[in-house]
């Protein structure tokens, strides 16, 4: 009794059992979390705690756990007696969850505490020789929302993080459907640095107008890019 309790007062180490298997679903959750905003995963497709396990050499349990996990940020679907399958948007859930995001940052808008501070570029805008000029741009922009949300409220910056990997798939066909987007996420920068609310209210809404404005052509491109690497 006295060595739980000083566990849980943080007294002394968890058990090395409990921390192995803490890092396992640690490896399987970040590993899977990023496959599935890579779209390494075609919508609709089926994910099994023992395939994943034998990929990554893991076992069941914690794998089982990360896909629960997912399951609750929204990221899977849990068909109970089926499995865990990648969730597949309709162009309406896509627009509820571009309108969701952007609702989420005009709260930050309103609060005195959301100023961006001094940003390095190079860090929002990988740079990688691999990544195409457009392609950069679209994790910038995650980035950017997300500092900007973090200076507001840190729960409201997580909230916002589960929308963007709910997003990421969808978000990453844009250099296929959208153009100037170097241009555009120059001028977003400027505006949020500024600092006044109603012009970054404006430039918000104008971000995410165009995105609602192509959802369909959003699904269209990345149901494209699934049947290329299927074929």
């Amino acid at each position: 009794m006295i060595r739980i309790l000083a566990s849980v007062c943080g007294l002394v180490p968890e058990y090395p059992m409990t921390r192995k298997r803490a890092d396992s679903f640690k490896i399987a959750l970040d590993t899977l979390r990023e496959e599935l905003r890579a779209g390494v995963h075609s919508a609709g497709s089926r994910l099994t705690a023992n395939d994943i396990a034998e990929r990554l050499s893991l076992s069941q349990t914690p794998v089982r756990e990360a896909l629960s996990r997912l399951a609750g940020e929204g990221l899977l679907l849990d068909r109970r007696g089926q499995g865990f399958f990648v969730q597949s948007l309709a162009e309406q859930d896509l627009i509820a969850l571009f309108r969701l995001e952007l609702e989420l940052l005009l709260i930050a808008c309103e609060d005195e505490r959301s100023s961006l501070p001094p940003l390095d570029l190079d860090r929002l805008v990988p740079t990688a020789p691999e990544t195409p000029p457009d392609a950069a741009f679209v994790p910038a922009s995650e980035r950017l929302f997300r500092v900007f949300a973090s200076a507001s409220s840190p729960p409201l910056a997580r909230h916002l993080g589960r929308l963007q990997d709910q997003l990421a798939p969808l978000r990453a066909a844009e250099p296929r459907v959208l153009h100037g987007l170097p241009a555009e996420f120059g001028q977003l920068l400027n505006v949020m640095s500024s600092g006044a609310t109603e012009t970054v209210r404006s430039a918000l809404n104008a971000f995410f107008a165009r995105r609602i404005g192509v959802a369909a052509a959003l699904i269209r491109a990345l149901d494209a890019a699934d049947t290329i690497e299927s074929i």
